[in-house]
């Protein structure tokens, strides 16, 4: 085992994409009813009602009577008392469907999930702070972005590591080209997006992966919802990986998931496992590659809605399974009690031979 203090340089950045406003699509057939205008029921409508005319994903559940949902807790919905009791039918409205990118927000930004698999996260934010406060030197800090360096001292290498924990709202181009040009010398680079969760936003995906692209190549594919039916699928589109910024870290990087990298930050897996440089090690990734649209409901919450879905390479639809890393490193509740990291532990090992 290499000695941590002879490691790296530190970046954490975080994303976003604008949130997009949208009416009733007018998709409930009668009886349905909204009820009285600005109700907490009509509002309960509003929410099917906007799953049901965007939602890209129904094809994949197909074992779910999206109508039944709604009718099986209407009498509840049309008694409600409070917004937290319409929080609540909404969240278990949404359940129904099993999707981690179906969620929605309160007036201050925070992610209300209405489902989630319980998978055992291979990392650890507690553990995390540790290893960052006691090997790193802070080189810049501000809202969007933090970094630290060190020099490894079995050679002359400087090594970097970059985190992103989002590609949502709060991705900033200007913050992420200032910070990523701190590693622009090192010999290599740790890429961490074990905490990349959210749906996020395709583009920023491509924004980041734009700095590590040594060639253009087919990455995945993509397909849109195009039509009122809840099926009416768009075809399979290309989407290739391109350079992005005046120069790319094309040196050996090694790329770090687990199974809460989803939605925009799975695309930046296939993106960037596409490039020869790139490594993916660590666990498999969520399978919700599925980055949403955002539509306000009213002023104190919103709903985002996945509108398109993901395929690898292979075809696979990454709403039934995620992308296994090239090299599994395994991480238990052991390890972090005894604050070991094993999956930065390995990456660090792997960067510095």
């Amino acid at each position: 085992m290499i000695n941590r203090t002879s490691k790296y340089a530190l970046l954490v950045i975080s994303g976003g994409i604008a949130l997009l406003t949208s009416g009733i699509s007018s998709c409930f057939p009668d009886p349905y009813s909204v009820g009285e205008p600005d109700s907490l029921f009509s509002e309960y409508i509003l929410v099917w009602d906007l799953v049901n005319g965007h939602y890209a994903c129904f094809f994949a559940r197909e074992n779910v009577d999206w109508d039944q949902a709604c009718q099986t807790l209407k009498p509840e919905a049309e008694n409600l008392q409070n917004r937290d009791q319409l929080k609540d039918i909404c969240l278990e409205l949404l359940s129904k469907l099993e999707d981690q990118n179906l969620i929605l927000r309160d007036s201050v930004g925070t992610r209300l999930d209405s489902w989630s698999e319980g998978d055992f996260l291979n990392w650890d934010i507690t553990v995390w702070k540790d290893y960052m406060q006691e090997w790193f030197q802070v080189f810049h800090m501000d809202l969007e972005a933090y970094g630290a360096t060190l020099i490894n001292t079995i050679s002359t290498d400087t090594l970097g590591y970059v985190y992103l924990s989002d590609l949502g709202d709060a991705f900033d181009m200007l913050s992420f080209y200032a910070v990523t040009t701190a590693v622009q010398d090192c010999s290599g680079i740790i890429l961490d997006l074990r905490m990349c969760g959210g749906s996020g936003s395709e583009v920023n995906a491509h924004y980041a992966c734009g700095r590590f692209i040594e060639e253009s190549v087919l990455s995945y594919y993509r397909a849109f919802r195009v039509g009122p039916g809840r099926n009416d699928m768009g075809e399979k589109l290309e989407v290739y990986s391109y350079k992005n910024g005046a120069w790319q870290f094309t040196n050996p990087i090694i790329l770090l998931t687990g199974r809460f990298t989803q939605g925009a930050g799975e695309q930046l897996v296939l993106l960037l496992s596409s490039q020869q440089h790139v490594t993916v090690i660590g666990d498999t990734t969520a399978g919700f590659a599925n980055p949403a649209v955002s539509f306000n409901l009213t002023e104190d919450w919103s709903i985002e809605i996945p509108s398109m879905v993901t395929y690898s390479l292979d075809g696979t639809l990454l709403f039934n399974s995620g992308i296994a890393p090239d090299i599994f490193i395994p991480a238990s509740e052991a390890d972090f009690a005894a604050g070991v990291d094993p999956v930065l532990d390995a990456a660090l090992e792997m960067i510095v031979r």
